[in-house]
């Protein structure tokens, strides 16, 4: 996707020195314009010129690592190869935490902050669409279904495996995966989640503190030349599914070898308060591949799936801009710095303008990039609620869902 010439890595290297580039203090962890643990690993004919080498390409592969997390991926392909002095620009500084120096070899890993403006105003001068906003953590349940019956919690737990290690999340989707314990199996079955039975799937999702829940159910499917499968005793402790109340014991398979032409569907079921969403994909084993790379490869597909989703909904549409005025309650004048601080962080926000501020108010005018839907899942993912009530629209700081004067809840 981007490339780098050794004229290029020069310049870039200079500029860092002469434009003191380096910073001494660590980056905001919250900020996704922020990009953490790029390793980079780069040899030549001295130390300064392999650390000279390692940081330019340090600083494209976390440019490209920004790219992938906010560009929708259909649009990826839209911006063109920039070289290195050109991604220095869009750079406010990095940090060096690990450090391992050779005399022909230099290792290291490396935080970057890129300025958010200048990303941006990259990415709207070439009309690419891109997003902002995190998500609130995201509950994934993973069932899998070698075609016996569907498996949830119990063994064999090779897709639930998978997904235990599956890399550090690195886009605007944070997903967490049940503890597995007394109450997660008493709460819903493998035949429930398969179904996609909303209430269960709910109550999971609010016991560890958030309203959506991803249901990520795999079929394998096995043919003429997929490998072997080895067949569990139903007499035996290990080969009995019982999922819930009401399930058959049935025998359980386990794939030996590679799997070379087996098939694996993804039906990716993501259940939320208000609305539901399902998507199907299909991959097929390749050659050499072992059952934990093939089911790795469907863990990927599937968070790209969810990640995909969730920056078509929160796209920032900067053609239309909006304004709204609104009713800050305080505590304290201290309380109005950090909500300001917090508002003005939001991906969708223009600017938070004072109107007037006495000890237990303020009145704000804020200006903000979309609909008003997309700026009511902004504050929401940041624990505001805003709610209309007689006296006009009311900004709450506890994330709590307030009722109006007259009773009816409005967020």
């Amino acid at each position: 996707m981007f490339q780098s010439h050794p004229t290029h890595i020069y310049f870039f290297v200079l500029s860092i020195f002469i434009g003191s580039w380096f910073v001494a203090e660590p980056v905001c962890a919250e900020s996704v314009y922020t990009v953490r643990d790029v390793a980079v690993d780069a040899s030549s004919t001295s130390a300064a010129e392999a650390r000279s080498v390692a940081l330019a390409e340090g600083h494209l592969m976390a440019f490209e690592r920004l790219i992938r997390r906010l560009v929708l991926a259909e649009d990826q392909v839209l911006l063109p190869l920039l070289e290195s002095s050109k991604i220095a620009v869009l750079t406010e500084g990095f940090v060096i935490n690990k450090e391992l120096v050779s005399p022909t070899r230099y290792r290291a890993s490396l935080t970057l902050d890129f300025n958010k403006n200048a990303v941006r105003n990259l990415l709207r001068e070439r009309q690419i669409r891109f997003a902002e906003t995190r998500s609130s953590n995201i509950v994934v349940l993973p069932v899998f279904d070698a075609g016996d019956c569907p498996i949830l919690w119990l063994e064999p737990g090779d897709w639930r495996s998978a997904w235990l290690e599956r890399p550090t999340d690195d886009g605007l989707v944070s997903m967490i995966l049940p503890l597995g314990d007394v109450i997660d199996m008493a709460s819903i079955d493998a035949l429930q989640a398969s179904k996609f039975a909303r209430d269960p799937l709910l109550a999971l999702a609010h016991r560890y503190g958030t309203q959506e829940i991803v249901v990520a159910s795999a079929y394998l499917r096995l043919t003429k030349s997929s490998p072997q499968e080895d067949k569990i005793d139903s007499g035996s402790t290990q080969g009995r599914l019982v999922e819930g109340e009401g399930s058959d014991l049935s025998e359980s398979r386990r794939i030996r070898g590679e799997v070379e032409g087996a098939i694996l569907e993804l039906m990716i079921h993501r259940v939320g308060a208000a609305d539901e969403q399902t998507s199907l994909e299909s991959l097929r084993g390749g050659a050499d591949e072992a059952l934990k790379d093939f089911l790795a490869r469907a863990v990927e597909r599937v968070l790209k799936q969810v990640e995909g989703f969730w920056k078509q909904e929160n796209v920032l549409r900067f053609s239309r801009e909006n304004r709204l005025s609104m009713l800050v309650p305080l505590n304290s004048l201290p309380d109005w710095v950090e909500i300001r601080r917090r508002l003005s962080q939001l991906a969708v926000m223009v600017s938070v303008d004072l109107n007037s501020l006495s000890r237990d108010r303020a009145e704000v005018t804020i200006k903000y990039f979309g609909e008003t839907e997309q700026l009511l899942l902004s504050l929401q993912q940041s624990d505001f609620a805003l709610n209309f009530e007689s006296r006009g629209w009311v900004l709450q700081t506890d994330g709590a869902s307030r009722q109006s004067e007259s009773g009816e809840k409005v967020l």
